[in-house]
């Protein structure tokens, strides 16, 4: 099987290690921005410059953001159990200085992060899902679940602190579960 997998806030806590450094760029309490939880949409809209803020600190927090707990270990269980992983990140260039790929792939080299292929830039997840042929989508986003479920391509939600459940999508909380979901399927 072909498997989808997004980056941020899926195998990360990117949202999470981001917020200190909104924080303190544009000195907003940083207990306040944990209980708010604003989506990235939110910050795009409310926090001014946010491109500058995103150029200047994306490339080198990313390179801090920490692995969800048992990820490494159940793509490698997936690998020896015959599947192709395939990242799908919206990880653009725009926001890592024409930079992107190198950034992406490196993470997931030094993380030790098996994989067959990265897509970078990836805007519209369900046509990338196509063009990859992916067998099942795995994202935190509930806009590219259901985009991809609507091509029908079977989707789990990776269940994070700012996103809410899609009805008909399976949701996982943690690395153990997508694994047994997959053994399900």
């Amino acid at each position: 099987m072909n498997i989808g997998i997004d980056i941020d806030d899926t195998i990360t806590y990117t949202y999470e290690n981001m917020l200190p450094f909104v924080s303190v760029m544009y000195n907003k309490n940083l207990v306040d921005l944990y209980k708010a939880k604003p989506s990235y949409q939110e910050l795009i809209k409310t926090l001014p410059n946010y491109d500058k803020f995103v150029h200047d600190t994306f490339p080198a927090m990313v390179k801090l953001v920490p692995l969800r707990p048992h990820v490494v270990e159940v793509l490698e269980k997936l690998k020896r159990d015959g599947h192709k992983l395939i990242f799908i990140t919206a990880r653009s260039d725009d926001e890592y200085l024409g930079r992107a790929y190198e950034y992406s792939f490196e993470y997931l080299k030094v993380n030790k992060v098996p994989f067959d292929k990265l897509v970078i830039g990836s805007k519209n997840k369900s046509i990338d899902c196509i063009s990859n042929n992916i067998d099942l989508f795995i994202d935190d986003s509930s806009k590219h679940c259901k985009a991809v479920q609507r091509k029908g391509i079977p989707v789990i939600q990776m269940a994070n602190s700012f996103t809410s459940p899609v009805r008909g999508i399976r949701r996982a909380k943690d690395w153990n579960e997508v694994y047994d979901i997959i053994k399900e399927m």
